[in-house]
């Protein structure tokens, strides 16, 4: 019998996954799903809304400055970045890497404990494909959740350009759920036991703590070009607001001007996870959940 050949694989995958992506679209339709599909909604929108009912009045940004004197205009410049940074790191950040961590980091594994990763090894390209198909199932979940949050909680704060950042933040969300599903997906295809508490470890030292340090480690970290595009794309001055400080400069941000290349550094990124996953979903042996 001869090898499948690259465009067999491929004709195979352009049928099995939208079949998979279907069939998992169905079954997550569960009360179970809908409650954490809710959470991840109301949470940050609460949040934000709060903070911004707290916020003085005079502290607000508005559009009318020309009465305000420098100090004024500096104070509402700077609540505009609070507000958009709490944005990004409520949504984008937080809520959507903890989405996709729950959902896609057990995609293997949950189909090993629930005795069904059989079905897959008989089927031609069957892991690629319930690989594939369950990524693409917690993207969809978890960006638009974050992009119905974003979209709800927008218009009660203090923005500059409430339609700019929600553009911004929406685009974030998808990029982040692109990249960190890539991210904990491999993770879940090269563990096989504690699959999330070792994707949980590494999204808080990583994510959470080397993406802020002002080193070459950080720019390794989808945390870093997620907000370097945040800065660029809402006309954030980080000299501006750090200009005593150059640690923390070269900390938030790339020199990218445009923002154009940490999009593709990202989508770099996700791809480049997402293939080496697909790779070894096909090259690693997994045991059975009564063998372990």
């Amino acid at each position: 019998m001869s090898a499948p050949t690259n465009t067999t694989i491929f004709s195979s995958l352009s049928r099995a996954v939208p079949g998979v992506v279907s069939y998992e679209l169905a079954r997550s339709m569960t009360l179970g799903r809908s409650a954490m599909f809710l959470l991840m909604v109301c949470i940050p929108t609460a949040l934000l809304i709060a903070v911004a009912q707290l916020t003085p009045e005079e502290a607000k940004y508005t559009f009318d400055v020309s009465e305000l004197n420098k100090d004024e205009i500096v104070v509402r410049a700077e609540t505009n970045l609070a507000f958009s940074m709490l944005v990004y790191l409520l949504i984008p950040q937080v809520m959507t890497m903890l989405g996709m961590l729950v959902l896609a980091s057990p995609i293997v594994h949950s189909e090993l404990e629930g005795q069904t990763w059989v079905y897959s090894l008989v089927r031609h390209a069957g892991r690629r494909s319930l690989l594939l198909g369950k990524y693409i199932v917690a993207v969809l979940w978890t960006s638009t959740a974050g992009i119905l949050a974003v979209s709800l909680a927008t218009p009660f704060l203090p923005l500059k350009n409430p339609t700019q950042l929600w553009m911004t933040a929406s685009l974030l969300c998808l990029l982040a759920s692109l990249a960190y599903g890539a991210l904990f997906a491999l993770i879940g295809v090269v563990m096989q036991k504690r699959v999330m508490v070792i994707s949980f470890v590494y999204a808080l030292v990583a994510e959470g703590v080397l993406a802020w340090i002002p080193a070459v480690i950080n720019q390794f970290t989808i945390a870093y070009r997620l907000r370097s595009i945040l800065f660029r794309w809402l006309n954030l001055s980080v000299d501006q607001y750090f200009q005593n400080d150059g640690f923390v400069r070269n900390a938030m941000v790339a020199q990218d001007p445009s923002g154009w290349t940490q999009i593709a550094s990202v989508l770099l990124i996700a791809g480049a996870l997402l293939g080496l996953a697909v790779w070894l979903v096909e090259k690693v042996q997994y045991s059975f959940q009564s063998e372990l």
